[in-house]
């Protein structure tokens, strides 16, 4: 098995000490961890900068650092190869101290499409976000910032702060984020950290999610956009066996188009386990739609995500419809806390007749909420 986590979070978030400890509780455990180091530290120590004496251009220098994560990232991969051939039974773990994405806390949409643009190599935007398994965002603290533990370091306290909420708002998207809010003690964060980590390494993702169905004429959807980013998504279900559900998406984001085809494994008590998630091109996404489930149509909708007191969630805005969807993904020990500008109606966590797949069937949603 091998995970590919990003460790991510503003400067004095204590990322420096987390990653120290998941290397120690992992490496104990026979796994092979290996971590990829921060690039913009590496330019910066080297003497080029976008800021100080003798500074470059912005954007030249954001071109620099993300092509050399790229490259980094390439070397990294085919380590990983060498290391599955020569011993395929050991789990891999791979933890980047920040990724490709991370830059984009540093400019505007414009000024990144242009970073992007330059680099040839770079099939899209949405193939950056998802190279990920994980990520995972150590929020900071104004007592704990510090500039002595990083020679590259030149913000102050409240800039750090703001570049910590700027970073999360560059990952939002990701299917799977984590966040850590600070702790009183370290040790708290650390402990938090390294059970997410466990959590991919040593089971298959389980979707465990929270439900809701939400009114959107009483929701307040600018404060859902303003503090989060919006994809586009066309969805459909494929023919399969009655344990199993495949998926396929066209997904936009910020312009940037993928597509991606995904099997579920269905559990007794209806939670899914990913058995597999894969790119595919355009081609096959139009070939796998001639396997579209019977009676069902594709599901069009926006995709909002955004983050709350510390919990990652969305809420999904059909076509010409009032009634939206929010998710929030979580673990069994997490309280849930309801954003009060979404209008929630009611919780449909375990209702299968609000599940998307339901809702693909001909306006099923409709006609359960007219039964209602």
């Amino acid at each position: 098995m091998e995970k590919r986590i990003v460790l991510t979070g503003g400067p004095g978030s204590g990322k420096t000490t987390v990653l120290n400890n998941i290397v120690n509780v992992f490496s104990n455990q026979g796994v092979k961890v290996i971590v990829v180091p921060e690039t913009a530290t590496e330019i910066i120590t080297a003497g080029i900068k976008c800021f100080g004496e003798d500074p470059i251009d912005l954007v030249d220098f954001q071109e620099l650092i993300l092509r050399l994560q790229l490259a980094k990232e390439e070397v990294y991969d085919r380590a990983i190869e060498m290391y599955k051939s020569t011993y395929p039974d050991k789990d891999i773990l791979v933890i980047y101290d920040r990724g490709a994405i991370d830059n984009k806390a540093y400019m505007n949409d414009e000024q990144f499409i242009e970073v992007l643009n330059r680099l040839n190599n770079v099939k899209s935007y949405s193939d950056l976000l998802n190279k990920y398994d994980l990520v995972i965002d150590l929020v900071g603290a104004k007592e704990f910032y510090t500039l002595e533990n990083n020679a590259a370091r030149s913000e102050n306290v409240d800039d750090a702060l703001n570049l910590g909420v700027t970073t999360l708002k560059s990952w939002i998207g990701h299917p799977k984020i984590k966040i850590v809010l600070p702790k009183e003690e370290m040790q708290d964060k650390i402990d938090e950290t390294v059970n997410y980590v466990n959590e991919v390494l040593n089971k298959r993702p389980v979707k465990n999610q929270k439900k809701y169905l939400v009114d959107l004429d009483k929701t307040d959807i600018g404060t859902v956009m303003l503090s989060g980013r919006t994809s586009y998504i066309e969805q459909a279900y494929l023919m399969s066996n009655p344990d199993e559900e495949k998926r396929i998406r066209k997904v936009v984001i910020d312009d940037s188009i993928s597509y991606e085809f995904t099997v579920y494994k269905i559990l007794e008590d209806g939670r899914k386990i990913q058995v597999s998630s894969k790119s595919i091109n355009p081609k096959m996404y139009k070939e796998l739609l001639e396997f579209k489930k019977p009676d069902t149509d594709v599901i069009i909708k926006n995709r909002m995500y955004f983050d709350y007191n510390g919990q990652y969630m969305y809420l999904d805005v059909f076509d010409n419809e009032s009634i939206g969807y929010l998710e929030i993904n979580i673990t069994d020990d997490e309280n849930v806390s309801l954003p009060p500008f979404v209008s929630v109606i009611d919780d449909v966590t375990n209702n299968e007749e609000y599940s998307n797949i339901n809702k693909s069937k001909n306006n099923g949603w409709k006609k359960v909420l007219k039964n209602d």
